[in-house]
């Protein structure tokens, strides 16, 4: 028989509910389970993906933010807006852009290298005064939840699946990405992290006056991708 998840009107409380992370604002970020994992610098040039893909991202609130692949009302769209209200928030604030983009060569040859099968390949602009307020992840508009609380196998067993950031440009004043209690920041253009997704809150936010593109991959691992992890550090060079 289906199993569904509960959400009672609030996706923070219970996502939340489900993280192993320990929630001490005050403990110092630690790498793995307690912030984010480097995992490489691909050494590419993206301004022309980039240039491909701004003009085609769409400005998207949470309700609205994956109209591409899910027809209809998101079904966690109503309690996440909720969890918005109740703090004060305008639920219609726009987050980011995005448009999906596995018809760009240089993103699909990163995903290949990072060993996703059925990826998901969008492109983010988060633009001056957008934020991507604190959340975990839930893979909300992956086709395996038919736009539904059903539980499913990447629930029950969270490392079948995993997400990378490629961050396409050098880090500006006034961008954050924070994983737990980390600040990543000082980025440069081919960055790429990863994170334990149902464990860890995160949130982005561009302050500065410049545009902050990135990639976003997610899918089911795989034999290639473990390696890829356990040989992976800031550090490692990647041409793509």
């Amino acid at each position: 028989m289906s199993q569904y998840q509960e959400w009672n009107g609030s996706r923070w409380a219970y996502t939340k509910s489900r993280s192993a992370w320990h929630f001490d604002n005050l403990r110092a970020p630690e790498p793995g389970l307690d912030s984010y994992t480097s995992v490489c610098r691909f050494d590419a040039d993206f301004s022309e993906a980039i240039a491909l893909c701004t003009p085609r991202a769409v400005a998207s609130s949470w309700a609205t933010r994956n109209k591409e692949k899910v027809a209809g009302e998101l079904y966690s769209a109503s309690a996440e807006e909720q969890d918005l209200i109740h703090a004060g928030a305008d639920p219609k604030q726009e987050i980011f852009a995005r448009t999906m983009a596995a018809d760009v060569d240089v993103f699909r040859r990163i995903s290949d290298w990072l060993g996703i099968e059925d990826p998901m390949i969008t492109f983010h602009n988060q633009t001056t005064g957008q934020m991507l307020h604190t959340h975990i992840d839930n893979f909300a508009a992956r086709k395996e939840r038919q736009n539904s609380f059903l539980e499913t196998d990447i629930d029950k067993n969270p490392s079948i699946m995993r997400r990378f950031v490629i961050m396409l440009s050098d880090w500006q004043l006034g961008q954050i990405f924070q994983v737990g209690n980390a600040n990543w920041t000082q980025w440069r253009a081919g960055d790429c992290i990863t994170w334990e997704w149902q464990d860890m809150p995160h949130s982005t936010a561009n302050m500065g006056w410049h545009d902050r593109p990135m990639l976003q991959i997610t899918g089911f691992t795989t034999a290639v991708t473990r390696q890829r992890l356990y040989q992976g550090n800031n550090n490692l060079i990647v041409n793509i």
